[in-house]
């Protein structure tokens, strides 16, 4: 079965829920989301493929920018790419999936590729408690582990939607204060989850 036809939660459920909860507005999806969506597949699925369409000339150099990076070119020989998790929550039991963008299973390392329109280091960090990064930082390093997998690090690789087209890296440890508050939130939710019996909009029916 597809991934996205599993009635398992993920992140964006819980995004869901939250906007549920609070009595915000559901976001369908953006255009920053639909062209963070084609980069990820041009950087990480189709790198034969030269970009086309709108925001062409952009993802182009972007592209450019992030295959140049020693650190990312590093990354790739060993990578598992865009590979997908399960896992049931130890807290709740509720039943959990990710799809996990790059991990190195021998580096205990998962890393996660963010389009942004940050226009330095310190506002690409911010931005990542702006859009809750530190939840799903945790949700899926947690996932793993729950699931038997090695993953004590996180990395959050920014690429800047605009010239110049810098790029942004966030690490942090599975103890570090970064994933402490984002547990916290996704554990909140999850136990909203399970008192409420929500189910999103993703699973149908």
């Amino acid at each position: 079965m597809d991934y996205r036809q599993l009635n398992r939660i993920a992140n964006s459920d819980l995004t869901e829920l939250k906007n549920h909860i609070f009595g915000l507005p559901q976001r369908n999806t953006s255009q920053a989301q639909e062209f963070g969506t084609r980069f990820h597949d041009y950087l990480l699925l189709d790198s034969d493929t030269v970009p086309s369409g709108k925001g062409a000339t952009a993802t182009r150099r972007m592209l450019d920018v992030v295959r140049a990076d020693a650190f990312f070119a590093r990354l790739l020989p060993e990578a598992e790419i865009e590979t997908p998790q399960f896992w049931n929550d130890e807290q709740t039991g509720l039943p959990c999936k990710a799809r996990l963008d790059i991990r190195l299973p021998g580096e205990g390392l998962i890393v996660d590729v963010k389009t942004t329109s940050a226009r330095s280091q310190r506002e690409f960090e911010s931005n990542c408690y702006r859009y809750e990064y530190d939840r799903q930082a945790a949700f899926y390093l947690d996932g793993c582990r729950q699931a038997g997998e090695c993953a004590d690090r996180f990395i959050l690789l920014g690429i800047q939607k605009h010239k110049p087209h810098n790029l942004y890296v966030v690490e942090v440890l599975a103890d570090s204060i970064f994933m402490d508050g984002g547990r916290r939130k996704y554990h909140r939710l999850l136990r909203s989850w399970q008192e409420t019996g929500f189910r999103p909009s993703s699973w149908g029916g």
